[in-house]
């Protein structure tokens, strides 16, 4: 059993990126796992100041919404970052949250985790998530987390202000979530 924990890094609690969250959650809990969804869109989680007060005292200096999720942080195994896409990138909620880990680092080592992406957006252009593939793998490669894979749902749409995302997509997620455990053992 893994303890997952999915942050979802949209503005709205039942969009296209809460659907896919919501497939891979369905998933991972019919395979067992613990898991902890937390919606940042209703947190205030301001960005790194850069400071390196976190290096220095052992805790970040900025007293908002992420002090409660540096526990929630350390007791789990798998970090899921869950977005829609902004701008060609991750949403701003998901960077912030990334930034603020640096007071989790001693000696700039991060607490080892894996770590999936799930990700919609409206379009479905060949390079639609390739600005954001490569900052995850980035910033999972740069602090030595696992990759346990990703859903990149494209073709989303609005209509009659209802969300629409492929089902294909939807079951995408869930396989994943469901294979969690089998994904991890054979990148070990």
């Amino acid at each position: 059993m893994k303890r997952i924990l999915v942050l979802v890094g949209s503005g709205t609690p039942r969009g296209s990126t809460m659907q896919l969250t919501d497939a891979f959650i369905a998933g991972a809990e019919e395979a067992g796992h613990q898991v902890k969804k937390i919606f940042l869109g209703n947190k205030q989680i301001e960005g790194c100041r850069g400071c390196n007060f976190c290096q220095r005292s052992g805790g970040c200096v900025i007293k908002d919404d992420m002090q409660k999720l540096y526990p929630l942080f350390e007791e789990s195994d798998v970090l899921v970052f869950a977005s829609p896409l902004f701008f060609w990138t991750i949403s701003a909620r998901i960077k912030a949250f990334i930034e603020r880990l640096y007071a989790t680092a001693k000696e700039d080592k991060f607490p080892k985790k894996e770590t999936m992406l799930l990700m919609t957006a409206g379009d479905e252009k060949f390079w639609t998530f390739e600005q954001s593939v490569s900052y995850y793998r980035f910033v999972t490669q740069a602090i030595e987390w696992q990759d346990l894979g990703m859903c990149l749902a494209g073709g989303t749409k609005i209509e009659d202000g209802k969300h629409i995302i492929k089902q294909n997509y939807l079951e995408e997620a869930f396989q994943l979530g469901k294979n969690t455990i089998t994904r991890s053992k054979q990148n070990d």
